[in-house]
């Protein structure tokens, strides 16, 4: 029941545990709360603490009706979808910016560049920079942004360096085209997302966060079977990597999206797993500040508390201590620090083991004399009885 309490709390503040970065739902994942009474869905949603939405509009009523609703709960629409036929005419640009305006969204995502069947060429590719660069000039005009939700087909070589989508990314004007990126879909070509986010930093202001089943094979169609969207963090997208490479580039939002029959069932599930991995981010960024406060204040209980028995703590000039001997050096003034700053950390969480990687100034006391140290820092920590604890610490000049 308290871990039920806590989650349901996550859940409610969850805006709060994810920094900058807000979590909601592409309105297709919630297909299956909405079937057969709008209103009762929505409630739904917002009870599953929900407020952030994609999909500017709903085909059950009319927009005036729908907006209304929205605004009862308190959803915000943050993007719509918009067909590539829709962005070559300047007059329907206007339509659908005038739609978004009038949800109060910022940006409006297209999501498939028009093909033959599985032949993609780079002549359709040199279509859609055009019509994206002309119609997100307009759009940004008007106050909306134009992204591009890639589907894993632009991976495709060409008479020219990389991929198409090197030559989408290199030839749409960041001021007025960007990415949505669907990290299922850039894994589905054979991709890394993280990697690709890194590469793109600034470029990225939204994800789809949607997992793939571990042995799906791998294609240039832009094409899978809807059945193996699986719960985020269970698939073979590396959703941890994901979420960490967001927070560097600085993604504003991330989406969830599930396209399988199992979406309605999913969707708390997804949830879960974005808010606790936010939940033990946050706990080891904690876990980490009051390890440093109790090597300052030689606090022996804390130190206690945040280690584990079987540690190994490292030094820059090899020596190692257990536990017992580095917290009795600190107490019996030994090894005495005035203080402690970091920077540059890096943190990684693999289900109850971690590891943070930073740079750490520090001044160290000796006979009322202060010697000022710089190093570099590796720290694994083991989640023990819910709490992050320090396994072992290694130093290098």
């Amino acid at each position: 029941m308290k871990s039920y309490i806590a989650l349901l709390l996550i859940f409610l503040f969850g805006h709060l545990l994810a920094g900058a970065q807000e979590v909601g739902i592409i309105m297709g994942t919630a297909r299956d709360y909405l079937r057969d009474d709008t209103e009762a869905g929505l409630q739904q949603l917002k009870n599953l603490g929900i407020k952030y939405l994609e999909g500017a509009g709903s085909r059950r009523m009319p927009r005036e009706e729908y907006k209304s609703l929205l605004d009862k709960y308190g959803f915000e629409v943050v993007a719509g979808g918009v067909n590539f036929d829709r962005l070559e005419n300047s007059d329907s640009v206007a339509k659908v910016v005038e739609n978004l305006k009038y949800f109060g969204a910022e940006y409006a995502v297209c999501y498939w560049i028009p093909h033959d069947g599985d032949n993609f060429t780079f002549e359709d590719m040199k279509k859609g920079v055009e019509v994206f660069n002309r119609a997100g000039k307009q759009m940004a005009a008007l106050g909306i942004s134009l992204l591009y939700h890639a589907h894993g087909y632009e991976f495709r070589p060409y008479d020219g360096p990389g991929t198409m989508f090197d030559y989408f990314m290199e030839n749409t004007d960041p001021e007025y085209v960007n990415l949505e990126m669907d990290v299922f879909w850039m894994r589905n070509p054979g991709q890394d997302p993280a990697a690709l986010m890194r590469k793109y930093p600034g470029r990225i202001p939204i994800t789809h966060l949607k997992d793939r089943m571990i042995g799906s094979v791998d294609n240039l169609n832009g094409r899978q079977d809807r059945e193996r969207n699986v719960v985020l963090g269970d698939g073979d997208v590396n959703m941890a990597e994901v979420l960490k490479a967001s927070r560097e580039i600085g993604v504003k939002y991330h989406f969830i999206e599930d396209e399988s029959a199992r979406a309605g069932v999913q969707l708390p599930m997804h949830l879960a797993y974005i808010q606790d991995w936010n939940y033990n981010r946050q706990a080891l960024e904690i876990s980490l500040d009051r390890f440093h406060k109790a090597i300052v204040d030689a606090d022996s209980l804390a130190l206690y508390n945040l280690t584990t028995p079987e540690l190994t703590y490292g030094h820059s000039s090899g020596a190692v201590e257990n536990q017992e001997v580095f917290i009795g050096n600190l107490l019996s003034g030994k090894s005495d620090f005035a203080k402690i700053e970091i920077s540059d950390v890096d943190i990684t969480i693999k289900g109850d083991v971690a590891w943070t990687r930073f740079n750490m100034a520090a001044d160290l006391l000796n006979n009322g004399e202060t010697t000022p140290i710089n190093l570099k820092m590796l720290y694994v920590w083991t989640k023990q009885a819910g709490i992050w604890k320090l396994l072992a610490r290694q130093a290098v000049r």
